[in-house]
């Protein structure tokens, strides 16, 4: 929680220097609207009267302290890939799978193979000297069943957001997702998440084969979306 206390007094200080009041507030009303557009709130509550700020969520908010500090470390590679799978499962219904390089269990080459085997893809996912297929963490939502079930591929980026890392690292995940055994590759899903926030005015206007994720698309989701009835 020490993190987070750092976070806020930082916060405060910058808003208290500011003495556009209109431009807190409206600085404020992005960022809850970013976090709306991604299904979640605002991690944190602003008083605009008194300027004083609180938590909403800490674990969040601590979880985006621990990935600033070990952004662009190419050692904290796994442990980027660990916190998102996380992250993942605390917000979506569904296995999810960190299945990443490197990896504490299953090393082998056979171990891997027959553990991509049991989520529908075939012994020739794991072609040459690859370690993981191209893949860092996938999630079956509970819909399909046997090889017929949809898988999203989540590619995860230490990094800043650029979108040419993206492009690089589709290639390889692509293939994969051709060895899955019931679905063609078009049908699963391809994201690529960065250690970054990721705003919409960023990423052009040509239409992505991927979805671009940033840290704020992990944050924790309070209520089931009810249905929209039309």
């Amino acid at each position: 929680m020490d993190k987070v206390d750092d976070i806020f007094e930082d916060l405060r200080d910058q808003f208290n220097e500011t003495s556009d009041e209109n431009a807190v507030n409206e600085a404020v009303a992005a960022l809850k609207y970013h976090f709306m557009s991604r299904g979640s709130d605002l991690p944190f509550e602003f008083d605009p009267v008194t300027r004083e700020i609180s938590a909403r969520d800490p674990e969040f908010i601590s979880f985006v302290a621990r990935m600033s500090e070990i952004r662009t470390f190419p050692r904290a590679s796994r442990e980027f890939e660990v916190e998102v799978a996380r992250r993942l499962s605390l917000k979506l219904t569904g296995p999810v799978h960190r299945v990443g390089w490197p990896r504490t269990i299953k090393q082998r080459r056979r171990e891997f193979v027959e553990h991509l085997k049991v989520l529908g893809f075939g012994s020739s996912v794991l072609m040459g000297r690859e370690k993981d297929a191209g893949l860092d963490v996938l999630w079956l939502p509970p819909i399909g069943g046997g090889p017929h079930r949809l898988v999203v591929s989540v590619q995860c980026k230490n990094s800043w957001f650029n979108i040419g890392d993206a492009d690089k690292s589709l290639g390889p995940t692509t293939r994969s997702l051709g060895c899955h055994l019931g679905l063609q590759p078009s049908v699963h899903v391809c994201c690529v998440l960065f250690n970054d926030y990721v705003e919409t005015t960023s990423l052009g206007r040509k239409p992505m084969n991927f979805v671009p994720l940033g840290l704020s698309d992990l944050a924790s989701v309070d209520n089931a979306a009810a249905p929209v009835m039309l």
